[in-house]
């Protein structure tokens, strides 16, 4: 039996159907099941005249968005750990949310994130910002500061920090508040030096009084991707204070910057094109 061209079509057309189901099918079970309990490690190298060499091969890790709780249970949240503990950075940095929500706060849990915050072993510094969750009321800031005091982390609100390794020479961290005093977070920076800026909210990046302060690199978090993006049309929803500046909207800023999706999950136990990860600087003179 002769197939018409009529069939022909029909038949290319209902393999192009059928391709595309089981690629959405296939990439909505990844995003369900397979996705949220991945972590990817991102490896990046920061050369700069203004690092000194003293500083030459040590490293940086930033994390952020942990948001233990509901979805990032116990085996997700140790898998990150131990990820970060084999990794031995020689700095640590945690951009907030440490809880998702103040129904997960209870004895058993802080304990458990003391432990994994005081084992990593940071010689040169182990830092953090505050996220909102951290900030939802007062019994949750009061866990959070106290499981940082706990786990020897340095909370960073507002101030900056210099980090050098056995020599007067230095690089800065600087961390912002929620509500930030840029004055005095970004006092005494110098151009001389290389300037790490770490804010919870991108949006806080495109501030205009930032531009006119020497800063050499920014870090952000918060919005998790919005941990489902859909090819072309971005994220599945807006976030408060990342909706001027995320993983789908980007600016030309004064200075580069840098915004993870986060390791946890919130809301939605999904991530769609928009992977648990944590960042590894590698510094360069």
């Amino acid at each position: 039996m002769e197939i018409t061209n009529l069939q022909k079509k029909l038949i290319i057309l209902l393999s192009i159907l059928v391709g595309i189901m089981v690629s959405i099918t296939f990439s909505l079970y990844r995003a369900i099941y397979v996705n949220p309990n991945n972590l990817n490690v991102i490896y990046q190298t920061l050369q700069d005249e203004a690092i000194p060499t003293s500083l030459n091969d040590v490293s940086i890790l930033y994390f952020t968005d942990l948001e233990f709780g509901e979805f990032q249970n116990q085996e997700r949240t140790e898998n990150l750990f131990n990820t970060i503990y084999d990794l031995a950075p020689d700095v640590v940095i945690f951009g907030g949310d440490l809880y998702d929500s103040s129904d997960q706060i209870n004895d058993e849990n802080n304990q458990l994130l003391i432990n994994y915050l005081s084992k990593i072993d940071a010689p040169l510094g182990k830092f953090a910002v505050l996220g909102e969750k951290d900030q939802l009321d007062e019994t949750m800031l009061n866990t959070v500061n106290n499981i940082y005091s706990n786990s020897q982390f340095e909370i960073l609100s507002d101030i900056n920090v210099k980090i050098g390794n056995q020599s007067t020479a230095s690089i800065r961290l600087i961390g912002l508040s929620s509500q930030p005093n840029f004055e005095q977070a970004l006092s005494n920076l110098s151009s001389d030096e290389y300037n790490l800026l770490i804010s919870h909210y991108p949006d806080t990046l495109v501030n205009e009084t930032l531009a006119s302060y020497p800063i050499s690199l920014a870090l952000a978090g918060h919005s998790h991707g919005t941990q489902v993006t859909y090819p072309i049309i971005g994220g599945y929803r807006s976030i408060e204070n990342a909706t001027q500046l995320n993983r789908s909207i980007s600016k030309n800023l004064s200075f580069d910057y840098i915004i993870s999706s986060g390791v946890g999950c919130t809301n939605v136990n999904v991530r769609l094109l928009s992977t648990p990860e944590i960042y590894y600087f590698n510094l360069h003179h």
